[in-house]
């Protein structure tokens, strides 16, 4: 056994009470084998023993060191010789000097020292002794070298066949080696095999003149020959090779006609190719613009087309053709450019024709502008649409438009033309001169426009008379008309005059002086032009009169130039605010401010001269329009802003992140701003509309924090109903199966809640209850199985005292036998147990009792059985103390330790799990074991371990 060594009594160590070098004198050199034999026989170095075993006379001292060497090397010493006093290392380095092959393959099977074992497999020679270590060595790594230096078949084979599962890499390393060995062996045929088909294929290249794909085909042939060469016979190889040089010679004289053939068409398809590039060159021309560039290029393709070598007759035909083709297209080309250079000029030509129709102030001639422009439009359908075409014919509709404009307006006067004519005859009859001239004028221009725009004649004809006759009568009009002009002249003559005296303010005489000279200018304009006589008399009273004002005029001069200096004043500032502004980081709400405030003071300032008004005026209104075009764009841009961030704010309304919205809403809350304010009305829209918005994300948060408060309480609430669930079923049930899936279900519960959030502060105190509570169900829990397997147990011993008191009735072991009808009977009372395999295990026991009790072989078995029950039971009974730790008789002290080392070195080797690991299982063994010869001790004993186990409720279990 393993640890048998530590229970024996150590014996004397006499070798060390010996002089090893005394010995080894004796052993070498003493006269009396016998003595030698002996000193040998005490020897523990290793080299000693083998000089003795190389120089010894003596067959008994040789076989004696011979003996003693081996059981050295291999740490196999009797204990009667003493120990081994040679170390590993020692052994591993004297097995290297060792040549003998008996001593080398000893050690590699029999040497305790795995080290040792592993330097003798490294230079065993034998197959089978390899063999042997890969199948018994107890080490994996020695199994595996030795497996890996086997190299024989049947060696392999016999590993393969008794290694089995014990070492799965020594039997894949088997296998593989034996597959090697197999591929070796069949080496030979296949090579043949393959240098015959290499051949064939080699003969059959070239046949049916296929070289590319033979050539290809050559060489992998020559990659597998590479293979193999070394493998083939003479003949095949002189056979292959000279398959190979007759296809090399034909394919080279296949390759020298391809080389003179290809070089051939090359020179064609270079001349094919140059000819296509100049014939792609001539496809060009008609997209040129102008006669000279197609006239030059068909010049250069003719002259290089004509220089190149002709190609044969199949490949020169269509080339030739598509030139001749070109060459029209080209042609025709340059002569539609001809045509449309024409057309071009001819459309100038109208085009000028048509700017100076619409800019003639005159009627139109309508008859000879239609025909103007149909030829314009006939002109403008053969030119391709162009954007100079469509000007001109945009021009050309202008025309038209103006001639349909003008016979409109000419139908239009001619139907006004009687009325007008009836009311000059009457104005004519009142004498009223001012309403009769431009009348007149008017109806002649009117009868000019009619002509002119082709409308019958009828009525203007007899229109023009009437007109005609009247002409006298306005001419009479017109002649009082200048003799009245000039008494009003005259009268203001003399007014003039009189003012040069009059006593008057001067700002009074000065605007009547005005008055005076406007009332003349109106003269000048609505009557005959005045005599040189009175026009200088007037100027001269004028003159007169305007130098007694001049005081008063200095005075309004000087304010009037000191106002016009005010407003130059101000449009330099805002002039010069302009030019020197950065819009970029301008302060918006000051500039709105001083754009007020200049608008004011412009308005504060007097009135200038009129010569410098216009300009000034014009002036300061450009520099106030910058400057509101500057204004406006920002009071847009504010607006887009606004609009921007509103819909910014709008979009995180949806926002599944709110936190991210409100973040976000904050940051744009802070970037809303009025730089240029819009309407009030608008201002207040835009900003109602913004705050809506993020109130409406800020409510979001508020009721997702109202939310997660009522799920914090929803959760906190489930896990207290899982504490309370819990401490119910611990109340309420007793089954130990219901018991436990409930505390699954509990449990998985408790998961589930633990992934939902609960108030801080309330999640330890919940945890620790939780934690009680479980444990209050789990120690329930325990104790019911506990009651439930101490009632199974019960009543499995109930169950096997009846099977007992039956078959000991049977065997006649017993003063009071049981019947078999009051078993029965008995049995039919007791409950039956809820495993049902162990129900299954004690009534086949009571079945084979009743069996027993009519068949004669039954009862026969039955004998047999309680004979060989004594030794089971009795195991039971030690396995059983040893898992109770009860103590075990003193007789028995020494099985029981042997039968824990002998447990402990299996589990040790082959890695089983312990056996005794749960006494349940041993007490189920030993009430279904069956009837057994009792004594008073095994029963004694089985009780107090009865009496453990019940002190301790969960040590029966399985």
């Amino acid at each position: 056994m393993l640890f048998e060594r530590f229970l024996k009594k150590k014996r004397p160590d006499t070798s060390k009470e010996e002089d090893q070098e005394l010995l080894a004198e004796r052993a070498r050199t003493h006269e009396d084998p016998a003595v030698r034999r002996e000193a040998t026989r005490r020897l523990v170095g290793l080299s000693q023993l083998r000089l003795i075993l190389a120089d010894d006379t003596d067959a008994g001292v040789r076989e004696i060191a011979a003996a003693r060497y081996r059981h050295l090397l291999c740490g196999t010493q009797p204990a009667d010789l003493g120990p081994v006093e040679a170390g590993v290392d020692a052994r591993i380095a004297e097995l290297s000097l060792i040549d003998d092959a008996r001593i080398i393959e000893q050690v590699a099977v029999q040497g305790l020292a795995p080290e040792v074992r592993r330097a003798a497999i490294e230079r065993v020679q034998s197959p089978e002794v390899l063999a042997l270590c890969a199948v018994q060595d107890p080490l994996a790594a020695n199994r595996g070298a030795a497996v890996e230096r086997i190299q024989t078949k049947d060696a392999l084979e016999q590993v393969v066949r008794q290694i089995g599962k014990r070492d799965k890499n020594v039997y894949r390393s088997a296998r593989e080696k034996l597959r090697l060995i197999a591929e070796r062996e069949e080496r030979p045929l296949r090579v043949r095999a393959l240098c015959e088909e290499l051949c064939q294929k080699a003969e059959r290249l070239g046949r049916l003149e296929q070289w590319t794909q033979d050539r290809a085909i050559l060489d992998h042939l020559d990659r597998q020959w590479a293979e193999i060469r070394d493998e083939v016979e003479p003949d095949g190889r002189t056979r292959y090779e000279g398959a190979r040089e007759r296809f090399i010679q034909a394919y080279g004289g296949h390759a020298r006609e391809t080389a003179a053939r290809v070089a051939a068409e090359e020179a064609h398809d270079s001349l094919h190719a140059e000819r296509i590039a100049l014939l792609d060159t001539l496809s060009e021309a008609p997209a040129l613009t102008t006669e000279p560039e197609i006239r030059a290029l068909c010049e250069r393709v003719s002259a290089a087309w004509d220089a190149l070598d002709a190609l044969p007759p199949q490949r020169q035909k269509p080339l030739d053709q598509r030139y001749r083709a070109l060459m029209e297209a080209a042609d025709a080309a340059r002569a539609s450019l001809g045509d449309q250079r024409k057309r071009f000029s001819q459309m100038h030509k109208s085009s000028s024709k048509a700017q100076k129709l619409l800019d003639e102030p005159k009627p139109l001639d309508l008859r000879a502008t239609k025909t103007f422009v149909e030829q314009a439009r006939a002109l403008a359908a053969e030119i391709p649409a162009a954007a100079e075409t469509e000007a001109f014919l945009g021009l050309i509709e202008r025309v038209e438009s103006r001639a349909k404009t003008q016979r409109k307006n000419a139908e239009h006067r001619l139907k006004q033309l009687p009325e007008k004519l009836a009311e000059l005859e009457q104005h004519l009859a009142d004498g009223e001169l001012k309403k009769a001239d431009p009348l007149f004028q008017s109806l002649r221009a009117g009868l000019d426009l009619v002509e002119a725009s082709a409308l019958p004649k009828g009525v203007a004809e007899e229109i023009a008379a009437r007109l005609h006759l009247l002409a006298p009568r306005l001419r009479d009009l017109q002649h009082w008309r200048r003799w009245g002009a000039d008494q009003h002249r005259d009268g203001l003559c003399e007014e003039m005059e009189q003012l040069i005296e009059a006593d008057l303010p001067l700002q009074a005489l000065s605007e009547r002086l005005h008055t005076m000279r406007l009332d003349w200018k109106g003269l000048e304009k609505t009557g005959p032009r005045a005599g040189p006589a009175v026009a200088e008399r007037f100027h001269k009273a004028c003159d007169a009169v305007q130098e007694r004002c001049r005081p008063y005029l200095d005075a309004q001069a000087a304010e009037r130039e000191a106002n016009r200096a005010a407003r130059e004043s101000v449009c330099d500032q805002i002039e010069d605010f302009l030019s020197k502004v950065d819009w970029e980081r301008i302060d918006w709400k000051r500039v709105l401010r001083a754009e007020r405030e200049t608008r004011h003071t412009w308005a504060s300032i007097g009135p200038v001269d009129p010569r410098h008004f216009k300009a000034l005026e014009g002036r300061f209104r450009q520099a106030l329009k910058q400057l509101d075009r500057r204004l406006d764009g920002e009071r847009k841009r504010n607006q887009a802003m606004k609009q921007a961030l509103i819909a910014k704010v709008e979009a995180l309304v949806e926002e599944p992140d709110l936190d991210a919205a409100i973040e976000q809403t904050k940051a744009l809350q802070r970037e809303w701003h009025t730089t240029v304010p819009a309407r009030h009305k608008d201002e207040n829209k835009l900003w109602l509309t913004f705050r809506a918005a993020c109130d409406a994300i800020f409510e979001r948060r508020a009721a997702l924090h109202q939310a997660h408060v009522n799920e914090m309480k929803e959760h906190l609430a489930t896990r207290e109903t899982i504490c309370v669930d819990a401490l119910a079923l611990a109340q309420s049930e007793e089954d130990p199966k219901r018991l436990h899936a409930g505390l699954r279900e509990l449990e998985r519960r408790w998961d589930d809640a633990q992934s939902l959030p609960i108030p801080r502060q309330n999640a330890g105190a919940l945890n620790e209850r939780w934690r009680e509570t479980r444990e209050t169900l789990r120690q329930h829990l325990r104790d019911c199985e506990d009651r439930q397997r101490r009632g199974a147990f019960d009543l499995l011993q109930r169950q096997a005292e009846l099977c007992e008191r039956l078959e000991l009735g049977l065997l006649g072991k017993t003063d009071a036998p049981l019947a078999p009808e009051a078993a029965e009977q008995a049995w039919a009372d007791l409950p039956e147990q809820q495993d049902s395999e162990i129900q299954r295990a004690i009534a086949a026991r009571f079945s084979s009792a009743l069996a027993a009790a009519g068949d004669p072989e039954q009862l026969a078995a039955l004998r047999r059985r309680y004979d060989a029950n004594a030794a089971r039971l009795s195991q039971l009974c030690l396995q059983l103390e040893i898992l109770a730790g009860v103590e075990t008789p003193p007789e028995l002290a020494q099985q029981r330790l042997e039968f824990q080392v002998a447990r402990l070195t299996e589990r040790m080797v082959d890695g089983e799990e312990d056996p005794l690991q749960g006494s349940a299982r041993l007490l189920k063994e030993w009430y279904l074991c069956g009837p057994a010869p009792r004594s008073a001790g095994l029963d004694s004993r089985f009780e107090r371990i009865r009496q453990a186990l019940a002190r301790e409720p969960g040590a029966a279990t399985a």
